[in-house]
């Protein structure tokens, strides 16, 4: 049997990307651990779909101050590096893989790596640019170039590098040297959980609902949503918008709403369980999606955005150039970020032309099927199956298990 670690500085049940890839492997066959932060009401370690999950005692750390950011990921690093090291000794694991942010994270690895394990470094965001957008600095910034500098040693320190899209990749590629190339495998929807058959939407209720589902921070843009849904009340009938995500992050926004008058027709409805969603998706008629654009988030691709196009809801999301390299203008209505005034005339077009909705959710349906987890499943099991070089019992490579089937 393979054995394959995992190391993620955050919940092991909120971290989708994870989970998905470990369960993927543990589908193979293999023996997967995965050290991550601890949850509140989860036992020390537990076996999760063939899993085994191990919480580390630290929790983390969700502020404004940029030294503690570091002190967190420090503690964290330290932590497990003896975790790590110590398993190592027990398991021998064959392949070791470290899931940012932070970067550094992979030097965790440092003796496992001497002893013979390969180590793959899984970028889940772009490290400098992250923190250019959350705390406001520029990229000749120290604390900025530090981040660079770490970004470019730990890609050169890993036998394998993994990111979530193209554009991010390329950008890697013109400022760091990875051992070998790098493998996009992209942020999908889970589909155990969410499904592609198209229902009418709000036929029962007979009202017109866009939503939301996600973090509620400023980044995310909400605030223009809400201005839209504003300008929007008159012209749409039975208008409804539905934002999911904390409700301690929901507090700027319900002021908004109350001062807009529109908290009647604006429903936060907290955080719901992922597997919950796709039943809101279904009752809704458009996603919202109005990202404020920056220079990070230009390099996002957002993990809603495929669950409402593997669901065939049509979509409003702001213009970012990662989306368009995937989705072009007759499949998202595009709208500029922050113009609250475009938003709603998008949400309307679709409002008053329903032919338009059907045609453009169907366009990014077929889209998608090119980035899809299926595809990207495929594409991760391939990069596992070449740093440990085929099964332990000599018979070949990875049979990949799709659907049930072996391909």
């Amino acid at each position: 049997m393979k054995k394959i670690c995992m190391i993620s500085y955050s919940y092991y049940s909120h971290d989708a990307r994870v989970m998905r890839e470990a369960e993927a492997l543990a589908q193979q066959g293999m023996m997967v651990d995965c050290f991550c932060l601890k949850e509140k009401g989860h036992a020390r370690s537990q076996v999760v779909n063939g899993v085994n999950v191990y919480h580390l005692p630290l929790y983390k750390y969700r502020g404004s101050s940029t030294i503690r950011y570091m002190l967190a990921y420090i503690l964290f690093f330290v932590l497990a590096f003896f975790v790590v090291s110590k398993f190592y000794f027990i398991r021998r694991y064959d392949v070791i893989q470290f899931h940012t942010l932070p970067d550094f994270i992979i030097f965790v690895g440092i003796i496992p790596h001497i002893c013979g394990a390969k180590l793959l470094l899984d970028m889940h965001e772009i490290m400098p640019e992250f923190y250019m957008s959350k705390f406001g600095v520029g990229m000749s910034h120290p604390f900025i170039k530090l981040l660079k500098w770490l970004e470019k040693i730990s890609i050169r320190f890993a036998d394998a590098v993994i990111t979530v899209n193209d554009p991010i990749k390329r950008l890697l590629l013109q400022r760091c040297k990875p051992k070998s190339d790098i493998t996009v495998v992209m942020n999908c929807a889970d589909e155990r959980v969410f499904r592609t058959d198209y229902h009418e939407r709000s036929v029962a209720s007979n009202n017109f609902t866009i939503m939301y589902h996600g973090t509620l921070t400023a980044l995310y843009g909400l605030e223009t949503a809400i201005r839209a849904v504003a300008k929007l009340r008159d012209k749409v009938p039975n208008l409804r918008c539905r934002i999911f995500g904390h409700t301690i992050e929901a507090g700027d926004l319900k002021e908004l709403a109350d001062r807009l008058r529109v908290s009647d027709i604006v429903n936060f409805m907290g955080r719901v369980p992922n597997e919950e969603i796709p039943k809101y998706i279904e009752q809704a008629n458009v996603g919202v999606l109005p990202t404020v654009r920056d220079i990070f988030t230009d390099l996002s691709f957002s993990n809603k955005l495929a669950e409402y196009v593997y669901m065939k809801m049509p979509v409003v999301a702001t213009r970012l150039n990662s989306t368009l390299e995937y989705f072009p203008e007759d499949a998202i209505s595009y709208f500029e970020s922050g113009d609250a005034d475009a938003l709603a005339w998008k949400i309307l077009e679709l409002y008053q032309n329903p032919k338009k909705c059907l045609s453009q959710a169907q366009k990014a349906f077929q889209h998608y099927q090119k980035i899809r987890w299926l595809v990207m499943k495929k594409r991760y099991l391939a990069l596992i199956d070449s740093l440990i070089g085929g099964l332990p019992n000599g018979s070949g490579h990875i049979k990949i298990k799709l659907n049930g089937d072996r391909k």
